[in-house]
Formats: C-alpha cells, structure tokens, sequence
C-alpha cells in the first residue's frame, strides 16, 4: 500500500517520522560530539551540533532539536556574567544564549592561542588572562568590549616560556582585583626563542584594574607538596566556576579563598564519587550542586550532586605562603631582638622568687630545714619567734643545741636561697628583736625585689 500525503499532512508526517527516528535511538550529550553546557534554573543546558538538552537529575533530559550557526561548540561558560556567555576554547570568538537562541556577539576570530586561559566577567566585561596555543604563550590580560565586539589589551607582564596547564584564578564581583595562577618567572631577551613548556604552576599573581598593580601575591608549593606532588598522577584537575576556586585529584579536594590567603582542604570529600566521575562539568548555585560525569564520549554517564555531599563538612584551614620568604632578613632583623630580649631582667619580689624556686628548695634542703623554711613563708609578712621554731626540733636536744642548730638551719637556708637566685651576699631573712621579751628574736623574710632573667622557668617539682 502506497501512503500519499499532500500539503499539512505531509509536513506532520515527516515531524512524526523525525521524532520517532531520534525517539528510537540513545540521544546524550556527547554522542553527539561536543558540547557546552552551563547552569539553567535549578538544573543545567546542554548544547550540541544538533540538540539542546536540559536535566534536573542527570539522568532524564528534556530534548529539543536546533538550528544554531556554531561551527564548534567547545565554549566556555562565563562565571559572573549577566546574560549565559560563553567564549570558544582558544579564546577570540564570543556568544551569548538569550530567549533559546544561542548567538555570535563578536566581530573577532577564533584564536586559538589561549587554551587554559582564566576567563571572567567584571561587570559587562569579559576578561582572559594568559593561556597558550599556536606555539607561544600569552603574556596578557586582554577584555573583551561588547561596544566594540572586540578584544583589547588591558596589561601586559613579564614574559614566561611555560604554559598554564592549571589555569586557577579567583574574581569577587565588585572587585577590583583578580587572582591568578601563572607559572614561575622565566624570562628572556629573544622572545622568538621562547621554547614552549608545560608546567603546573604554583605563584599566585594579582591584578588590580583600577592601579594596575600587579604583583606576587602567594605560593602554593607547600600545598602542592603535601597533597599533589606529582600532579601527572593522580592527575591534577581545577574548576573555577564554583564559588572558590577548586583544585581536585582521585584523593584530595581543596578550595582557595586569595582573598584571605587562606586554603581549605575537605577532610570529608566524597573522593569515591569523583573516582568514578572525574569530571565536573559545572556548578549551580541556586541549587548549590555539581555536574559530574565519566566516560563523556564514549558512553556517558551524568550526575548531580549537592555540594555539601561533595565537598563534606568538615575541612582543614592552611594559611597561604607568601612569594619569595627570606628567612635569612628573618634573623637579621630579628637575632638582635631576640638577645636583647634573653638579656632584659625582670623586677619580682623577693618572696615571690622563693615561691618559684621551692621545688629546687624540697630537693636541696633536707626535710628538718624546709619544715623550718615552710614555717617562716607562712607566717609573712609577720615574724617568728626563734622559740616556736626551735620547738620544731626533736625534744631530747638541750635548749642550747637547738638554739645551735636553729642558728645553723637558719644560715643554711639563706645560702642555698641566695644561690639559687644570684642574690650573693645579701641575707634574704630579716631578724629583728621581740617587742614584748627583747631578749627573744623574730625572724621573716624580707620585703626586698630582685631582678632576674624574664626566660628563667619556674623550676619543675620532682
């Protein structure tokens, strides 16, 4: 049976045909070559050769076909930007994705030649730092002005020969300055001989739009040595379109505030998920979770995740190095300080030495005389009467002996006192007459002060 259509029937039978045709066959973003995608409501658009996908859970999409005049849609998408802008992978050609159409904004070309650049919007400007391709390396910081629909220069730095295979950098909104990553200084005089080299680098840079300052902000070593000393394995990735930049590989995940110099290492990072999709394609922070994804052209396979569930709770603060430390100005600055410091004396009372030096005092002194030492720091700032004390002597001695040998206790423990806190030839007791029995004396410690050392440390009781 022959089936003859004319007109509007035709037409509906061949959108028909078309929808079953695509219905009968696996349409994901990446069968179909590449793609770009980018956040949307509280999910996230993909964007295709032939196709515009948009999913909430990663796993069911909702398809429409298009017609868009882009010859490559590897873009990126530009964080901060008011409208959905995207600018092609080696920098140059600009587009914008307004009311479902994705459009060409520039009057540019592709450039090619800054792959793994840092790209950001400032306000209604679109700004690239750095990147290479083409066999040189971008020294730059271009902007693209959507009054001219061209890109221009907004700063030039020293030449480097390595490439930035970890583009990281930070924008704040509002902001005026911008931090990146760029490699280590490596300057020449003949920039034709510049031999292009790969690299990871770990010097943090700043810019200032409004001073043109731009200066070495941070190094990043100690953190690469601790959590990714060999980057190429497990391999070393970075996403900056989440609020903080964010560097990751198979065990570790670290975000970077520069605005504070401060690093976070999330000590409860869902590390099993991102072995299984090592890819974060992008971030939605209405919804506050990530796109992830493995096997992206061969047999795809997406998934969305909170972020609390990615990154954990539960993270570990590090305090950013700073460029180029000379520990050696250190000590010259700070040696003369310090000996002055270990020379200073400092003003305590007498009795208060004593207090701190009576552990040495119990291990010294032997018990009958510390008895007597004790009694004596109990009774100040009042005096005792030799009487009391010679009554802490055993009884069977004569009046006489004990009169002795409280006369040679006495002398004992002001010399072992005045030896232990440099106090030569200056008696710490003070031994006056009774002021109702003359014939009897008193005994108490002096109210003196004594200097000594401010580092001397109160002496442990064994």
């Amino acid at each position: 049976m022959i089936l003859r259509l004319k007109g509007f029937s035709k037409i509906i039978f061949l959108l028909l045909l078309n929808s079953a045709v695509a219905n009968s066959q696996e349409v994901l973003p990446g069968l179909n070559g590449d793609f770009v995608v980018f956040p949307e409501g509280a999910g996230f658009r993909f964007i295709d050769k032939g196709y515009s996908y948009f999913t909430e859970d990663g796993m069911t999409f909702e398809i429409e076909t298009h017609s868009y005049d882009v010859d490559d849609y590897r873009l990126i998408h530009i964080p901060y930007a008011s409208d959905n802008c995207f600018v092609s992978v080696g920098g140059g050609k600009v587009y914008k994705y307004i009311d479902g159409e994705l459009r060409r904004d520039d009057k540019s070309f592709a450039f090619q030649s800054r792959f793994s650049s840092y790209n950001f919007a400032k306000g209604d400007t679109i700004v690239s730092i750095g990147g290479s391709g083409e066999f040189n390396v971008q020294n730059n910081i271009i902007y693209y002005t959507k009054v001219l629909q061209e890109w221009l220069m907004e700063y030039r730095y020293q030449p480097t020969s390595e490439t930035n295979n970890i583009a990281l950098g930070q924008y704040q909104p509002g902001s005026s300055k911008v931090f990146f990553n760029l490699p280590n200084e490596a300057s020449t005089d003949n920039i034709s001989d510049m031999v292009v080299e790969s690299g990871f680098p770990s010097d943090i840079y700043s810019y200032n739009f409004r001073t043109r300052a731009f200066q070495n902000e941070f190094d990043l070593k100690f953190v690469f040595n601790r959590f990714f000393p060999n980057p190429e394995s497990p391999r070393l990735r970075r996403f900056n379109n989440y609020e903080l930049p964010l560097l990751f590989d198979d065990n570790h995940i670290l975000t970077f505030d520069f605005t504070k110099g401060e690093a976070y290492f999330h000590k409860s990072a869902d590390t099993r998920t991102l072995l299984q999709y090592p890819k974060i394609l992008g971030y939605n922070k209405e919804s506050n979770r990530f796109l992830l994804v493995y096997n992206q052209d061969v047999d795809p396979h997406y998934l969305i995740i909170n972020e609390a569930i990615l990154l954990g709770t539960e993270y570990e603060t590090i305090i950013i190095d700073r460029p180029g430390f000379n520990w050696l100005w250190l000590l010259v600055i700070f040696l003369p300080i310090f000996f002055l410091l270990m020379l200073r004396k400092r003003r305590v009372s007498l009795v208060k030495r004593i207090d701190e030096i009576t552990p040495n005092l119990i291990r010294i002194l032997s018990e009958e005389d510390f008895k007597i030492l004790r009694i004596i720091r109990e009774h100040y700032p009042n005096g005792v009467e030799y009487p009391d004390l010679q009554s802490a002597f055993e009884r069977d001695l004569s009046y006489e002996s004990r009169i002795k040998k409280l006369r040679n206790t006495v002398t004992h423990i002001d010399e072992t006192i005045q030896a232990l806190i440099g106090r030569k030839n200056q008696g710490v007791f003070l031994i006056t007459k009774g002021k109702e029995d003359k014939r009897v004396k008193v005994i108490r410690l002096k109210d003196d002060e004594i200097y000594h050392f401010w580092w001397s440390k109160k002496p442990h009781k064994k």
